[in-house]
């Protein structure tokens, strides 16, 4: 009898191909997709589940490549490794200020009056949270909130008559 696979057994599995993808990646800056699937012998559609995951968490960024094949190395976002303790005073209101815009970590300390320090702190502890995504501009960390499941909803059919109340987000 098959017993498809659990939640935590796709989470699992996902986190092990990660570890594949990482540890390739540690061995030289530079991996060009279908290289990447060979070193780790992982299947093209598992190696960029694990990239995109990678991607969300600003582990990995996708580098400029040459024609159609995608180059990936290792980013640093310069966070810090810390446990999900509760949010400080300082997290949430990078949380608060981070709500529907994205920003860099020095702008970011410039508005919120904090150091950059305070700010990379706050960010990693958001970060430990899983709240957080990154992406990478040249050399600038660009922060953002990660979408909750649902925060963008689908078009309501107008009752009666009426006018569909339909709430964009922005970016």
């Amino acid at each position: 009898m098959f017993n498809p696979p659990t939640l935590e057994d796709l989470q699992e599995t996902r986190r092990a191909n990660e570890k594949l993808v990482l540890a390739a990646l540690e061995s030289k800056p530079e991996w060009v997709e279908t290289e990447l699937a060979k070193t780790t012998g992982l299947a093209l559609s598992h190696l960029r589940a694990a990239l995109a995951s990678l991607l969300d968490q600003g582990r990995v960024r996708r580098l400029p490549g040459t024609g159609t094949r995608a180059v990936y190395g290792l980013a640093d976002p310069g966070l810090a490794d810390v446990p999900a303790g509760p949010l400080t005073e300082n997290a949430k209101k990078v949380r608060d200020y981070l709500e529907g815009r994205a920003d860099s970590a020095l702008y970011m300390s410039d508005q919120l009056r904090l150091t950059r320090e305070e700010v990379m702190a706050a960010l990693s502890l958001l970060n430990a949270h899983g709240m957080i995504t990154c992406t990478f501009v040249g050399s600038l960390v660009i922060f953002r909130l990660k979408e909750a499941p649902g925060t963008v909803s689908e078009p309501e059919v107008p009752a009666k008559g009426g006018r569909s109340s339909v709430k964009k987000q922005t970016a």
